[in-house]
């Protein structure tokens, strides 16, 4: 590289001034133009005779203000703030060529000149020795311009009235006119361009108190529009009495600057609203396994080592200081162990580990490298993943427990065909041993063996394994029995899974079978009971009607003394009395037949058009005189213009009077029945409802069987057969309608037919009211 050496400034004198005294020898300015990547381009004398650099170096330390200073750590972070367009002004230590020295230090960065590149101006001196002093010497005046002119992009001066003496042309686009319209004026009289619009008043405010300002930025706005960004930096001049003479100074065109600037805050902010947005913990580390930065989900995590988490800190430190807080439960108890292996494991780029950590919480861990050579540490909190796979580990634990123990046989195959899973049960079953059944194995290794040992008959054993895959993909049948030559018989059913595999059980079904087989036999021996009884009842039935007819007719023809009187009127009495009791067994012999032909399906309905009114008054008329004898009111509530129905007018009546009857002989005396009728959507509702005993919910199911008795002793306070409600429910369902019974004991029973809309066929004529 080579050194340039830059000529001391001279100041003119006039011709007719004297020569000047000679000055006391004053430490002079060390001046050092270095280019961004560090190397030294010029140095003035002062800093040739002054600098220095460490011994010892790093190898491929190249950078000569990183090796200038002491603190290289600290150094490496200026320079960094410098290279990207900062500025830097301090106390530093420094190596010089008499040892290290405590120096005041500037750099900041000079914008690029026609054949210099792009660099940075450090300027030094001890600090004992005030910088305004070295500036004010004469003898370095010259030089601090050239090199000024070197570092930014217009140079300029102003007397002690703070008017324009020298205005340099700018260095990247040289306009003279510009210069001229500044000499002899105050910044805030000067009107080239747009100059006029820009409130000077921070320059004038430093200028007027008379002190060194630095990178003070305006903002000019060109006709045009654009928008462009000027920095100007100046010190004061002072004479050897103390005299203020003015100020010189820089000012350059940091447009770009600002531009970048603004690109890369809204990229840093970017960057962190993405590292924040990150759903996991992040962590960043140089290339020295150092703290870079950490996102605040880490710092949530690792709350415990807050004071830890600043940059700089060891990743060992950090990993220790994780262990120390308790922050990893496998490392209690063993802190150095764990910590030699965590940093075994650290920067084992490309694969990653689960870590449990404190309060239960589970991190995945993934390490990747930089281009820099650091580390991008993620741990992502995976407790919810790990909570279900172990719910998912003790489900398929208890699954398969059942699996394993259930009754039947269980075989699970692919869309493929082939095997996915099994139990024992199922080799049981089929009678095959562990190693015959193998995972993805096709189910026609299977079916060869079976079709060896001669259970699916004799034929071609390939043919037979053809054509039990077409069974099974085609689900034909669904349900197949087949007796093993061992006398088991197998039950095998077949279910399509959603991913189109098939689920196959196994079930013994030689037991089940048997019981099917005598509960068939009991079946049948039942129903022939059955069937017997009804055929004995159904024949003696009309074996008692023909006798009892006749008694029942000579009982009419006694009461009507057709062949004289009979004497004595007890006979009379008797006479009614026998009369009676046939009605009353031949009534009984009706409803058995009656019974008899329904289990028969032997009644068949003769409908016709029926006036519900009529049938329901004619009701009502024969058992009014029963009501009236057991004090028993019947009141009718039906309303105006009943319709007709399609139906059987005799079975009608037979189901309202058997309603009726059982209404009045349940209801005690001072009491009362209601028959009522109303239509709706569901069709025809009749009811009839008392004010009598009730019925226990209990005991309503009894009373709908036939021959069903609530009260069963002998000395029943209540006759009759228990025929007249399973009739009536009979009657209605031959009608497609139904019988309901509401009762509750001591509050009466309402019994309510329904008959389908479809029986309904026309309003009948009103009734009067």
């Amino acid at each position: 590289m080579r050194v340039m050496t830059v000529q001391p400034y001279r100041k003119r004198l006039p011709r007719d001034a004297a020569p000047p005294e000679p000055a006391a020898p004053v430490p002079g300015l060390a001046v050092t133009v270095l280019s961004l990547a560090g190397a030294v381009m010029l140095q003035n004398t002062e800093a040739q005779a002054a600098y220095a650099v460490a011994r010892n170096l790093p190898e491929g330390e190249t950078n000569g203000f990183v090796a200038h200073v002491v603190n290289r750590r600290e150094a490496a972070a200026i320079w960094q703030q410098v290279a990207t367009g900062g500025q830097f002004s301090g106390d530093l230590l420094v190596h010089t060529s008499a040892g290290i020295r405590r120096h005041r230090v500037e750099l900041s960065p000079a914008g690029a000149a026609p054949g210099i590149e792009t660099a940075v101006v450090m300027t030094e001196q001890p600090v004992d020795v005030a910088v305004a002093a070295t500036l004010a010497a004469e003898a370095e005046g010259q030089r601090f311009r050239d090199f000024a002119q070197a570092a930014s992009d217009w140079v300029w001066e102003v007397d002690e009235e703070l008017r324009f003496t020298f205005m340099s042309d700018n260095m990247h686009a040289p306009s003279a006119p510009l210069a001229q319209a500044f000499l002899g004026k105050r910044i805030t009289e000067v009107r080239f361009g747009d100059i006029d619009k820009i409130d000077w008043s921070p320059l004038i405010v430093e200028q007027v108190a008379r002190r060194a300002f630095r990178d003070i930025r305006f903002v000019r706005r060109l006709t045009s529009g654009a928008i462009r960004h000027i920095s100007i930096s100046g010190v004061p001049m002072i004479d050897d009495d103390g005299n203020f003479r003015g100020y010189r100074g820089i000012g350059r065109d940091i447009t770009q600057q600002v531009n970048a600037e603004a690109r890369a805050v809204a990229a840093q902010a970017r960057l962190v609203d993405a590292i924040e947005s990150i759903p996991a913990c992040l962590v960043l580390l140089d290339a020295e396994d150092r703290l870079v930065l950490c996102n605040s989900r880490y710092r949530e995590a690792h709350a415990a080592i807050e004071e830890t988490l600043v940059p700089g800190t060891p990743f060992a430190d950090l990993c220790r200081a994780s262990a120390e807080a308790g922050l990893i439960p496998a490392a209690a108890g063993r802190i150095d162990a764990w910590l030699a292996d965590r940093l075994a494991r650290h920067r084992s780029f490309g694969s990653w580990t689960e870590e449990r950590q404190a309060k239960g919480r589970w991190f995945q861990l993934t390490e990747r490298p930089t281009a820099e050579g650091g580390t991008v540490l993620v741990q992502v909190d995976v407790t919810d993943l790990k909570r279900r796979e172990q719910e998912l580990a003790e489900k398929t634990q208890v699954l398969q427990a059942t699996f394993d123990n259930m009754e039947q046989g269980l075989l699970v195959l692919d869309g493929d065909l082939r095997i996915k899973a099994w139990n024992g049960r199922f080799l049981t079953l089929i009678g095959l041993a562990p190693e015959d059944v193998q995972f993805g194995a096709p189910i026609a290794d299977i079916t060869r063996i079976i079709a060896g040992r001669g259970e699916y008959g004799p034929g071609d054993i390939e043919t037979i394994v053809a054509t039990r895959n077409r069974e099974l993909n085609r689900l034909e049948p669904p349900v197949r029995e087949r007796l093993r030559p061992d006398g088991t018989m197998l039950e095998q059913r077949r279910v399509r899974m959603p991913d189109g595999g098939l689920l196959i059980t196994y079930t013994d079904a030689t037991e089940r079978q048997r019981v099917e087989a005598d509960l068939r036999r009991a079946r049948d021996e039942a129903e022939l009971a059955s069937r017997s009884k009804t055929e004995f009842l159904a024949n003696m039935s009309h074996e008692l009607r023909t006798p009892l007819n006749a008694v029942i007719g000579f009982s009419d023809v006694l009461i009507g003394e057709i062949f004289g009187p009979l004497g004595d009127a007890r006979y009379r009495d008797y006479v009614h009395d026998i009369r009676d009791s046939g009605n009353h067994l031949l009534n009984l012999i009706n409803d058995v037949l009656d019974v008899a032909k329904i289990e028969f399906g032997r009644i068949e309905l003769t409908e016709e058009s029926v006036p519900l009114g009529e049938i329901i008054d004619a009701c009502v008329r024969l058992v009014r005189a029963r009501a009236d004898a057991a004090g028993v009111a019947v009141a009718t509530e039906l309303p105006a213009g009943l319709p007709a129905l399609r139906a059987d007018v005799r079975r009608m009546k037979q189901i309202l009077i058997n309603l009726l009857s059982n209404a009045v002989k349940f209801t005690p005396s001072g009491g009362q029945v209601t028959i009522s009728a109303a239509t709706d959507e569901r069709g025809l509702a009749l009811a009839v409802s008392d004010t009598g005993i009730g019925m226990a919910q209990e005991d309503l199911a009894i009373a709908l069987r036939p021959f069903g008795q609530i009260d069963s002793r002998l000395a029943r306070k209540y006759q009759g057969t228990g025929l007249g409600l399973p009739l009536t429910k009979a009657m209605a369902e031959l009608h497609g309608g139904s019988l309901e019974l509401i009762s509750a004991l001591g509050q009466g029973t309402t019994a309510r037919v329904r008959l389908p809309p479809e029986r309904i066929l026309a309003p009948g004529p009103r009734r009067p009211g």
